[in-house]
């Protein structure tokens, strides 16, 4: 095996890491794959080039990899690939029967659905199929425990 080579699968090692860490959820095939491209770098480099290159090497992989995991998520790219806020941090929503009659405005495009703000509070809403554009008024309809219909107030 040439340099090149060993290159060719540590680079192709860490494109896998990457591509099950940011596209596909879980740890699974790309990640496995990924994992064992970079130990085959690794060995390879070893054999190759000798015990202090396969450390290095192997070394390289690991901080490499780790790096992608610890700065990955904090990126412009990572930002925009996971979730603002985590899982933890949706409450479900209680009955809000007390919305129902009120009129709020829309804080994101309702597509049929999204969020409006009433007051000082922002809920979780949708219409009945329309459209609705954000900063625009619309009038809560019926309420069926956390489910908030509306739509605009004019409309029939």
């Amino acid at each position: 095996m040439t340099i090149a080579v060993i290159i060719v699968v540590l680079v192709l090692g860490l494109v896998l890491v990457f591509t099950e860490v940011a596209v596909i959820p879980g740890f699974g095939v790309a990640g496995a794959l990924g994992l064992l491209a970079l130990a085959a770098g690794a060995i390879a480099a070893w054999t190759e080039l000798g015990p202090l290159w396969g450390g290095v090497v192997g070394g390289a992989s690991v901080l490499t990899a780790g790096a992608m995991l610890y700065w990955l998520p904090k990126s412009r790219l990572g930002r925009k690939m996971v979730l603002e806020h985590s899982q933890a941090e949706a409450i479900a929503q209680e009955d809000r029967s007390d919305l129902l009659g009120r009129r709020g405005v829309t804080v994101t495009p309702l597509r049929p659905i999204g969020r409006v703000r009433f007051g000082s509070d922002e809920v979780d809403v949708m219409t009945e199929g329309e459209y609705v554009d954000s900063n625009q008024e619309v009038e809560v309809m019926s309420v069926e425990g956390p489910r908030v219909v509306v739509r605009i107030p004019d409309a029939t």
